[in-house]
């Protein structure tokens, strides 16, 4: 690579000696940012490059492979390195908080989704500038509402992640590269911004193909918004718990599109039922075929050595015991039925040799081939596993990022925060039933909707990329750490990932 960006270097140098008006010479017939934009065909196209920055897809591997999870899932308290892990410094580094600002994944998760920021904001002004003639109405307000929802999901990431971000609202230029961080109050109010305008443009699902956003993404992800600054004391407002209760009802109620709980629930996360009536907003992966290549090894990365993974990650005892803390009282007679769908574990269910429920196998059979032992004291994640991790390289299992249960769950808090806690239990109710198979809960009062809501969201959305986020909001991440062992874990500095140097050294207006 070094050697043809020299050539090319050299190339431009001998062309400036021999003649300068040359280079002011222009192909007629070359596209350039002015001259792309003709018809509803580029627009979709730039549209398609704006959707390719999710979750940082088009930096593969240091992006979506092992970027995101290694962020996002190990830095929760249920989490812990894989016995591949220790092979890898700069996973390590993020498990045990020793990063800094130089670190390659607080760099490309930065980088990455500002790539999807600016390739929104040329869809949303370059297509606004189209003419009747170029596009229709109707495809320039899709285009547009799907354009102007990522930006505000790629700002939403951002501020996730990072303490102080840059809001981007134009197409990067000279003139603009220089921009100061914004407070959060600013940011937070241009994700919610771009969320409402979103979800005035947009279409209700089932209008549309399967992975565009749509207007119940929108309000989805307004009311996650919303819910997400009520937990940060740097912008809160009394407002935003019942602003996050307006903004769920429209998916809840229907008017955004019929979206309902599925009942089996491992098939949400095996491949086996995707983009189903649960699925709000979804990742879309394929097989790479001879005529398309978008696919995910995520499964390589979490299945264990034992079911023919790479071990990357692994859980904690604690999630366990916490999983299966309200017992056996499951209508099945088993615990909450959203244990065996979440993790692998050594139980008398993944045990039974008449119905091999662990990749074909038996937990004992596995650990005993693999490791020569019973390996009672492990745990290992179940979710984003197809039903057999051997032999399975890239492959197209979706990923969800945003489900019906999930909403329920935002809106259920919301409710309860508000004083509305009798609202709130029947839905939590409605959740376990569906999803675990448990019994209505007996706790009436706000403190105990409140700690069973906690629950709830483990016992749900365990590896769903929420739980660092949930303690941060509820204000129990050093609780947490602590109790993990996590003992380099600080929440005044370790909440947040820093700016990145790049971005540092890269912008004036940042010091």
């Amino acid at each position: 690579m070094k050697k043809i960006i020299s050539i090319l270097v050299l190339g431009l140098g001998l062309i400036a000696c021999n003649d300068n008006e040359f280079l002011e010479q222009q192909s007629p017939d070359q596209l350039t940012s002015e001259s792309y934009w003709r018809n509803v065909e580029d627009a979709q196209a730039g549209l398609t490059a704006t959707y390719a920055e999710l979750e940082s897809r088009s930096n593969f591997w240091n992006g979506w492979q092992e970027g995101r999870p290694v962020v996002e899932y190990f830095r929760s308290d249920y989490s812990l390195p894989g016995p591949d892990a220790s092979n890898y410094a700069h996973w390590m580094s993020i498990f045990n908080f020793n990063y800094n600002n130089g670190h390659t994944f607080v760099n490309v998760l930065w980088t990455t989704n500002y790539k999807g920021i600016n390739f929104a904001n040329q869809v949303i002004t370059k297509v606004g500038a189209m003419t009747a003639d170029q596009i229709s109405d109707a495809d320039k307000r899709q285009i547009i509402g799907e354009a102007t929802f990522l930006r505000g999901y790629y700002h939403f990431k951002l501020l996730t992640l990072y303490k102080n971000i840059i809001v981007r609202k134009e197409i990067i230029s000279d003139q603009t590269l220089d921009k100061a961080l914004a407070s959060r109050r600013e940011a937070w109010q241009a994700v919610i911004d771009d969320f409402k305008t979103a979800s005035g443009m947009l279409k209700t699902k089932g209008n549309t193909e399967a992975g565009r956003a749509t207007i119940g993404a929108a309000q989805a992800y307004l009311g996650k918004a919303y819910l997400y600054k009520a937990g940060d004391p740097s912008a809160s407002d009394a407002s935003d718990y019942q602003n996050a209760i307006d903004a769920f009802k429209p998916v809840i109620n229907g008017t955004t599109g019929a979206y309902n709980l599925v009942s089996n629930y491992s098939s949400l996360f095996n491949g086996e039922n995707e983009n189903n009536p649960e699925s709000i907003f979804e990742l879309q992966f394929k097989t790479g075929d001879a005529t398309s290549w978008n696919a995910t090894r995520l499964h390589a990365f979490i299945g264990d050595w034992s079911i023919g993974g790479w071990g990357g990650i692994e859980a904690t005892k604690a999630l366990e015991t916490t999983m299966k803390s309200e017992g056996m009282i499951a209508t099945n007679g088993l615990y909450d039925n959203r244990l065996y769908g979440s993790i692998y574990f050594r139980d008398p269910y993944f045990n039974d040799s008449a119905t091999p429920r662990m990749q074909g196998y038996t937990w004992d059979q596995l650990m005993n081939w693999q490791y020569g032992n019973t390996n009672a004291n492990k745990v290992y994640y179940r979710k984003w596993l197809p039903n057999y991790v051997w032999n399975n390289s890239y492959i197209g299992l979706n990923v969800t990022l945003m489900r019906y249960a999930d909403v329920l769950l935002m809106y259920a808090e919301a409710l309860n925060e508000t004083g509305a806690t009798a609202q709130a239990i029947p839905i939590i109710n409605q959740v376990r039933a569906t999803h675990g198979l448990m019994p209505a809960i007996t706790v009436s009062s706000q403190t105990d909707v409140k700690k069973q809501l906690i629950h709830e969201r483990t016992m749900e959305l365990t590896l769903e990329s929420v739980r660092f986020f949930d303690l941060r909001r509820w204000g129990m991440l050093d609780q947490a750490m602590q109790a993990a062992g996590r003992t380099n874990f600080k929440a005044s500095e370790h909440a947040y990932l820093p700016v990145p140097l790049s971005e540092i050294n890269n912008n004036n207006n940042i010091n």
